[in-house]
């Protein structure tokens, strides 16, 4: 009695294991029907299969359930070519990446030593442990189509579009990771998964995405590892540099900026930025010897502007104007070159002003003629600038407090008209 008791407990054991197993076949069937796929039904039935401790510990098992999302994305494609009306992305990019996911559980799964249904492991005649190979190929098979289709690299482009940065960078990162996965590393896979230039571009625009959403700890991680390639490694390092700015970490960001002007020599824009830095921060004898530096680099009006600006700051009046005259001389249709030779001469007048304050009547007066010819220097700078742009408020402004100055009434009254 006892035994018949003990062999219908193993019939009903058996029963159930089978009836899982079972979950998981109609499961498939439902997502892999040529008609009328029903992926809602299969996944309520893996889910059920995944919670079940006869069978959430199987490859298969996690298999089948990232084959609901690759069937469902493919036949999206099918669908939306037949019709010629437009795929839904967001659909076709989180079935991707839910097989993605299960796919790597799967793959987990079928690398471990498999076992008998006593639960001993199975070894092979030369007593090597056996592994689900079959699954695994399956699985690396498929993962490789998603790769050399880069569909996601597709959906990430429409979610950039739409302005969904952080899921164009997660479907970006997860193409990215592929040739990293375990099931990849088969010299069949690799050798169609090359990392060539194509690749790194990809990375580079992960890494703008991260950037746009603000995940900047993540954008840091692949620009700095860009900035020293040989793809996009220029704009790489500018950004960065704006990841540390926007972080507030400015001690970082102008670091970042000294490294890359030596790393980087024919790229002025981390010199130019360096520059602007210190002028800023206040530290002029900085700024000028970099300035020499972007002078020496490559010659152009901007940098002596900036230079003579700087120079006419510290009072060094003569140096300025012999810099601002190189800067004109490069460029003499400049209206900023000539505003800047311009103010240049208003902070002399000024200062030659701020020293005859306390003079007598006497020594005012003479003083007050080298201040007035001051004045007067100005005078042409700022006529041309506002000539050569008279939308300019700030150029109009100055002349008109210079015809003040100088007494030119008609001509201030004039300017005031227009």
């Amino acid at each position: 009695m006892k035994k018949v008791l003990f062999l219908a407990a193993l019939v009903l054991l058996s029963s159930g294991s089978f009836a899982q197993k079972k979950t998981v076949s109609k499961a498939r069937n439902l997502a892999l029907m040529e008609e009328n796929p029903d992926f809602a039904g299969a996944r309520q039935l893996i889910k059920e299969a995944l919670e079940n401790d006869e069978t959430k510990d199987l490859a298969e098992t996690w298999y089948v359930a990232g084959l609901i999302g690759y069937r469902q994305n493919y036949m999206e494609r099918i669908n939306a070519s037949i019709s010629h009306t437009p795929m839904d992305v967001v659909k076709m990019g989180e079935s991707v990446m839910e097989s993605l996911t299960y796919w790597k559980k799967a793959d987990e799964l079928a690398m471990q030593p498999q076992k008998d249904k006593k639960g001993n492991v199975i070894v092979d005649k030369k007593g090597n442990h056996k592994y689900d190979l079959k699954t695994r190929k399956n699985i690396a098979d498929k993962v490789l189509e998603y790769y050399t289709g880069q569909e996601l690299i597709y959906y990430g482009s429409q979610m950039n579009d739409d302005r969904n940065y952080e899921d164009a960078y997660r479907y970006f990162t997860e193409f990215l990771n592929i040739p990293a996965l375990p099931m990849m590393q088969d010299a069949k896979y690799q050798e169609k998964m090359v990392k060539d230039s194509t690749y790194y571009l990809y990375k580079y625009y992960a890494a703008r995405f991260a950037y746009s959403a603000e995940m900047y700890d993540d954008a840091i991680a692949i620009f700095r590892e860009l900035s020293t390639g040989n793809v996009e490694a220029s704009s790489s390092a500018q950004y960065l540099y704006q990841c540390y700015i926007d972080k507030k970490d400015s001690v970082t960001a102008n670091n970042i900026l000294d490294e890359c002007i030596k790393r980087f020599p024919n790229d002025e824009w981390f010199l130019q930025n360096r520059i602007n830095n210190l002028v800023q921060a206040g530290d002029k004898d900085a700024a000028l010897r970099y300035l020499d530096q972007a002078i020496a680099m490559a010659p152009q009006g901007q940098y002596y502007n900036s230079k003579g600006s700087i120079l006419s700051l510290q009072g060094r009046f003569e140096e300025a104007f012999a810099v601002f005259e190189k800067a004109l001389s490069m460029e003499p249709e400049n209206a900023l070159f000539l505003s800047s030779y311009g103010f240049a001469y208003i902070d002399k007048g000024n200062q030659l002003n701020d020293a005859a304050t306390y003079m007598d009547a006497k020594e005012y007066k003479k003083a007050k003629v080298e201040i007035d010819a001051t004045f007067a220097k100005a005078l042409p700078y700022f006529e041309k600038a506002y000539q050569l742009a008279p939308q300019n408020e700030e150029y109009k402004r100055n002349l008109r407090q210079l015809y003040y100055r100088l007494g030119m009434k008609d001509k201030y009254d004039a300017l005031a008209a227009e």
